[in-house]
C-alpha cells in the first residue's frame, strides 16, 4: 500500500508597509563652548503597523527596535528625502529631564540636510538634541505630504519630534587629546580591494561587517586611559550606511562623538548641474573660445568621477571643519591605513594648518594636485578647501594641532617606502616635511596591537592596557584569515614600531611567548 505524502507550501508574508515616518538621521557633533553645531537629514522611511509604536524607536539611531540586527546599506539608500524642512533644534541635558536651550525655526536644503550653528555660548559637557519638525518650505514635499495624508489620516508623518543626536561641548582651555578615526580597514574588516567586495558591504548587517582584531578593545582602552578623549569617525563611505553603522559601532561597545559620511548623492547632482551650466553659459564660449570651455568641462568630469571613490578631498575638508569647532589647544591623534589615500592627507592636513601651503597657492596646488595618478581635486572643491583653511588660520592661527598620526599597514596599500615616495612626489619640490618644526610624520604599524605598543610607549596607555587588546584580538578575522595565538606571537615579533617604541614590542612578545608555553 502506497502512502501519498502532501506537502503544503507555506507562504511567507512580508508585513506589509502601511505608513511613512519622518525621522532625522543625525551624527552627532563635537564643539567648544564659543561655537558649535548640529547637522543631520532628515527623511521618510516606509513602516508597518507594528512600528507606530513610538516606545520602540530609538531616535539617535534612527532605528525600530530589531531593527539594528537587520539593517543593511542598501535597504537604506531608497529613503526618501525630505524637502526643505522647517526645523528647531531642542538642547536637552544629557538625562533629559531638563531643556537648556530651543532655537529659532531654520530651513534644511532641498535634499533634507540641514546644519545649525549655536549662536549661543554652552557649558562644557554631553548633551542631547532633539530635532523638531515644524513644516514645509517646499510646494512639492507640501502637496507631497498631503496626498498622503488624505490617505491615512493619522500619518506618522504629523509627529514634531523627529530625530535626536549627541553634542559635546569642549571646554575653551581643552589641552587633551582628540582622535579622529577612518573606517574601512581601519577600524572595520572591510573588503575595499575587490569589486565583488564593495558590492557585499552595500547588503551586509551590522553583525556581518567584522571589526579589525583588537580595535574595538582598543577604541575603548583609548577613552577610558586619556581622560574621555572625544572619537570622531570619518569615512567616504556614502551617506546611507549611517544607520548600519551605528548599530555596528554600538555592538562593538565604542562611544563616538560624531560620524562623518560622504553625500554620494549630491556629488552626482553636482556634476550634472555643473556640466549642464558650462554647456549654457554663452558667454563663456564667446569670450574663451570652445576649446577652452570644452577642456574645462573634460577636466571637471575627471576630477568628479574620481571624486566619487576618492577620499582625499572629502576628507580633508572634514578634517578642517572639524578643526574649527575644536579648542585651541586639543591634540589631535589621526587613525588611518594604507588603503586610499589617509598618510597624505594626514600630512596635508598639518601643512594647511601651519600655513606651509595657503591662500591661492594651497587652491592652485590642489587643483592641480595629481596623487596617485587621479585628478580628485575640482575648482570649486580647491576654492572651498581654501576657506576652511582661511577660517581655521582665522581662528586658530598658524597651529598645528596634530599630535600623533598612525596608519595601519595592510596587503592592499602600498609599503612604507612606496608611501614616503607617493607624498613626496604630491608635494612641491620646495617642502621639506623632515624640516618643518612640529610636525608628525605618520607612523606606520600592524593594527591594534602596534597602535597600542605605540601609545604605550608614549605614556597613554598602561601595559596591561596592551595585553588586554593583544588577547581581544584572539579569535578575529583580520581579513586574510582567524587571528590564532601563533599568529599573534608571530605579529609581536615582526611588529613596525619606531625605535622608542622597541622595548615596549620586546616585552610584549616576550610576555605572549611565556604564556602559550604553560
Amino acid at each position: 500500500m502506497e502512502e501519498t505524502i502532501k506537502t503544503e507550501s507555506v507562504e511567507t508574508e512580508l508585513p506589509k508597509i502601511t505608513d511613512k515616518k519622518r525621522l532625522a538621521i543625525c551624527g552627532g557633533s563635537l564643539g567648544r563652548e564659543e561655537k558649535s553645531m548640529v547637522r543631520g537629514q532628515v527623511v521618510d522611511v516606509g513602516i508597518t503597523d507594528l512600528m507606530k509604536a513610538d516606545g520602540l524607536w530609538d531616535l539617535v539611531t534612527g532605528l525600530f527596535a530589531g531593527q539594528e540586527k537587520v539593517i543593511t546599506p542598501f535597504l537604506d539608500f531608497s529613503l526618501a528625502p525630505v524637502r526643505k524642512p522647517i526645523l528647531t533644534i531642542e538642547i536637552w541635558n544629557e538625562k533629559e529631564d531638563k531643556k537648556i536651550l530651543e532655537t529659532e525655526e531654520f530651513r534644511g536644503d532641498e535634499d533634507g540636510f540641514f546644519t545649525y550653528n549655536i549662536q549661543k555660548k554652552m557649558k562644557p559637557g554631553k548633551y542631547i538634541f532633539h530635532v523638531m519638525f515644524k513644516g514645509i518650505d517646499s510646494y512639492r514635499q507640501y502637496t507631497k505630504d498631503i496626498a498622503h495624508l488624505n490617505s491615512h489620516e493619522n500619518s506618522e508623518i504629523t509627529k514634531s519630534i523627529v530625530g535626536k543626536g549627541k553634542l559635546r561641548i569642549l571646554p575653551e582651555d581643552f589641552q587633551d587629546y582628540l582622535t579622529t578615526s577612518d573606517i574601512d580597514q581601519t577600524y572595520l574588516a572591510t573588503d575595499i580591494e575587490t569589486a565583488k567586495g564593495k558590492l557585499s558591504a552595500l547588503f551586509e548587517t551590522p553583525d556581518q561587517k567584522l571589526a579589525l582584531p583588537g580595535m574595538p578593545e582598543f577604541y575603548r582602552k583609548l577613552r577610558g586611559a586619556t581622560k574621555d578623549t572625544p572619537l570622531c569617525f570619518i569615512s567616504a563611505s556614502p551617506h546611507f550606511f549611517r544607520r548600519t553603522l551605528f548599530s555596528t559601532i554600538r555592538r562593538d561597545r565604542i562611544e563616538i562623538e560624531s560620524l562623518h559620511l560622504k553625500y554620494l548623492e549630491g556629488t552626482i547632482k553636482g556634476v550634472i548641474d555643473k556640466v549642464f551650466h558650462t554647456l549654457l553659459n554663452v558667454d563663456d564660449f564667446l569670450q574663451e573660445g570652445v576649446t577652452p570651455a570644452m577642456e574645462r568641462i573634460k577636466k571637471f568630469l575627471g576630477s568628479s568621477y574620481q571624486s566619487l571613490f576618492d577620499q582625499l578631498t572629502y576628507k580633508l575638508s572634514i578634517l578642517l571643519q572639524d578643526r574649527i569647532y575644536q579648542p585651541k589647544n586639543a591634540k589631535e591623534i589621526l587613525l588611518g591605513d594604507n588603503t586610499e589615500s589617509d598618510y597624505f592627507i594626514f600630512s596635508l592636513y598639518q601643512l594647511i594648518l601651519t600655513g606651509m601651503i595657503e591662500k591661492e597657492s594651497l587652491e592652485d596646488f590642489l587643483y592641480n594636485l595629481n596623487f596617485l595618478g587621479r585628478d580628485a581635486v575640482t575648482r570649486d572643491n580647491a576654492k572651498k578647501i581654501r576657506q576652511l583653511a582661511d577660517e581655521c588660520i582665522a581662528t586658530h592661527g598658524k597651529k598645528n594641532s596634530v599630535h600623533l598620526v598612525l596608519i595601519n599597514m595592510t596587503n592592499m596599500g602600498p609599503m612604507i617606502d612606496e608611501m614616503w615616495k607617493n607624498v613626496k612626489d604630491a608635494l612641491p619640490e620646495s617642502i621639506n616635511l623632515n624640516s618643518i618644526p612640529d610636525f608628525k610624520n605618520y607612523i606606520s604599524t600592524e593594527g591594534a596591537v602596534g597602535f597600542a605598543v605605540i601609545l604605550q610607549s608614549l605614556g597613554l596607555f598602561e601595559f596591561n592596557d596592551v595585553i588586554d587588546i593583544a588577547t581581544s584580538m584572539v579569535g578575529g578575522w583580520n581579513g586574510k584569515r582567524v587571528v590564532d595565538e601563533n599568529y599573534l606571537l608571530s605579529l609581536t615579533r615582526i611588529l613596525s614600531v619606531p625605535e622608542y617604541a622597541e622595548n615596549e614590542k620586546a616585552v610584549l612578545h616576550e610576555v605572549i611567548e611565556k604564556a602559550l608555553r604553560y
